[in-house]
This record gives structure tokens, sequence and C-alpha cells, in this order.
């Protein structure tokens, strides 16, 4: 995702799942993919810490890619104190966020499937 109106139509529709140092937001869209949106502001560090940070939950996204529910939408915040971490605890961190989304997914789909 690119575009300012799809991270705001998701921070404002979408449900939320907080870790330490992450937010991540996420609703169902209409595209048959999962999509990824990443917010990592200056606070956070250097142009280096950032773009770190930014390819560590890309990765951590690809990976995990096919767990999600299809369409997806997500928008991954990065929080104070993200940019200290290294590729495994963020991987970890975002990791854990998206196990559970693709828990609670699942289980949608399932009560979904019983209707």
């Amino acid at each position: 995702m690119r575009a300012r109106r799809e991270f705001l139509a998701i921070q404002r529709d979408g449900r939320r799942i907080g870790t330490r140092h992450f937010l991540v937001m996420h609703r169902l869209g209409t595209t048959p993919v999962a999509r990824l949106g990443i917010t990592v502001t200056r606070k956070i560090g250097g142009s280096v810490t950032r773009n770190r940070v930014k390819r560590a939950v890309r990765e951590t996204f690809r990976k995990t890619r096919t767990t999600l529910p299809a369409g997806v939408e997500l928008v991954v915040i990065a929080r104070n104190g993200s940019g200290e971490l290294g590729s495994a605890a963020i991987a970890d961190e975002i990791g854990g966020a998206l196990a559970s989304l693709a828990r609670t997914g699942a289980s949608a789909r399932r009560k979904d499937s019983r209707e």
C-alpha cells in the first residue's frame, strides 16, 4: 500500500493488535491477496534505522503471508524503541501479532462457513 487514503481507511475501520514496539492494524479488504503498509517515523531513528525496521517487517510479512486470511490489509506502525531491535526480535514481535491474526481469521472463516 502506498496511498495515504488507504492507510487512513485501515486506521479508521480496522482492528488493532498492539505489541511492545509495534501497532498492527488490520481489516479484510476487497483484494484476493494480503497487503501491507508500514509507517516508521523519524522519531525511531535515522534513515538507515528506519529502512532496517521496514525491511525486517516486510520479510516477516513475506514469510507469514500464506497463513493470513485472504484479502487482509495490514498497516504496521513502529513505536518508540523499535529502532534498537534486531531483525530477529522484530520478526518475533511482528510474527506473534500476525500469528494471532491468522488464528482469529481462521476462526472467522469457520463461522462464516457454518452460516
